[in-house]
């Protein structure tokens, strides 16, 4: 089968995207992908993908965006280029990736002549999400991006694919519940679980860490931002700090423009500028290098329809790290720290605090909970395992 996978983004960082293409091309179907290309910047070619590259500077690209729900040229630009895509390429289904591709995806089918089928993979609830993004905040930016338009156009937009891709069955039950016309039977779950070929060749190397470890390390990795939970986490730390408990935490990722200040005020602070490492940012290659040197992992994500919608891939980097986890009371996470006994959930900063504390306290405790979770992703939660899932909206 020829699958054409359409994808707004640049394709080569993307890991759902690339995982998904790996699974699928594998099993023996011809990729085609239509993607970005920004500017005159130069990609590196992948082995058995054919890449069709729609040429755009960055700014360009952002203010088609942006404007998307006031003049809708981007679904203009991506229609007539994923027309031509399927004609040229002779394409039997396309794999679109998350709801605002939906429409544009589907006239392109229309306008084609073909007939192709249609899967809707999203990468999270973007009806919410986009309400908590800075680009659409403000008066006049709200005005003129109308984020909480797509809520109203989210029904639409699931109707026109045959098969729709959501990370867990959480929001697979939302979105049924929601909108009762969508058939549970047509949702594929397929959640951000890691590949173990790839994570298993990434050999940790403690040398090569850029500081030296002085006490037990708590270890947030990903985008640093409020939506995130890092400002709760910083200050349960904080807390525990004053307590008299010797611990660092350690931060990886890039921050949140709007958070730039407030974090860095945070982290600067008296007490713990001397507790905080934050590095921002690393290769996945050099994730377990990391994971190695910590002791306890959290994601402090707050609790809103974005969140509960999935498990973020680091809650699979964690497990697979064999380290226990501290979590925020979103559900499918909640779900699986109870399930299989591999991290404590909280519900309010003192109970982060509480949690900390504990684990810091019991070193056997750790050790279980990183076991039961590592042994869950082995067995459980890995592409291997999940592959089925996708290989079956193509093969029925």
């Amino acid at each position: 089968m020829n699958i054409g996978v359409v994808v707004d983004n640049e394709l080569n960082n993307d890991k759902r995207v690339l995982r998904e293409i790996d699974i699928l091309r594998e099993a023996g179907n011809n990729i085609f992908v239509l993607c970005f290309g920004f500017d005159k910047k130069i990609y590196n070619s992948l082995v058995g993908i054919e890449i069709t590259r729609i040429r755009i500077s960055r700014s360009v690209k952002n203010a088609l965006f942006f404007f998307i729900n006031f003049l809708p040229f981007y679904d203009w630009l991506w229609t007539l280029k994923i027309k031509k895509f399927i004609i040229e390429n002779n394409i039997d289904a396309i794999h679109a990736h998350d709801l605002y591709m939906s429409k544009c995806s589907y006239r392109g089918i229309r306008k084609s002549g073909k007939k192709v089928k249609m899967v809707l993979d999203l990468h999270e609830n973007f009806a919410f999400a986009v309400t908590t993004y800075n680009w659409t905040k403000g008066f006049l930016r709200s005005a003129i991006t109308r984020p909480r338009e797509w809520q109203i156009k989210e029904i639409e937009y699931l109707a026109y694919p045959d098969k729709i891709v959501v990370l867990s069955e959480d929001f697979r039950d939302v979105l049924t519940s929601r909108y009762p016309d969508l058939k549970p039977e047509n949702f594929c779950i397929l959640p951000n679980v890691p590949d173990l070929n790839q994570m298993n060749s990434f050999v940790p190397e403690k040398d090569k860490i850029p500081f030296r470890k002085k006490a037990p390390i708590l270890f947030y990795f990903g985008v640093v931002g409020e939506r995130r939970g890092i400002f709760d986490a910083l200050s349960a730390f904080g807390n525990v700090v004053n307590e008299g408990y010797n611990i660092e935490f350690m931060i990886i990722g890039p921050v949140d423009k709007k958070d730039h200040k407030r974090f860095n005020e945070i982290i600067s602070s008296d007490t713990l500028r001397d507790r905080i490492i934050y590095i921002p940012w690393i290769d996945l290659s050099e994730l377990p290098s990391y994971l190695e040197i910590s002791d306890i992992c959290i994601a402090p994500f707050l609790k809103n329809p974005q969140h509960e919608s999935g498990i973020a891939n680091k809650i699979f980097d964690y497990m697979l790290g064999r380290k226990p986890l501290i979590v925020s009371d979103c559900g499918p996470q909640r779900k699986l720290m109870e399930k299989y006994n591999c991290g404590i959930v909280f519900h309010n900063e003192a109970e982060l605090a509480e949690a900390i504390i504990k684990l810091i306290g019991d070193g056997e405790l750790r050790k279980k909970m990183g076991e039961n979770g590592y042994r869950a992703v082995i067995d459980e939660f890995n592409t291997e395992i999940i592959k089925e899932n996708l290989l079956s909206l193509y093969n029925n």
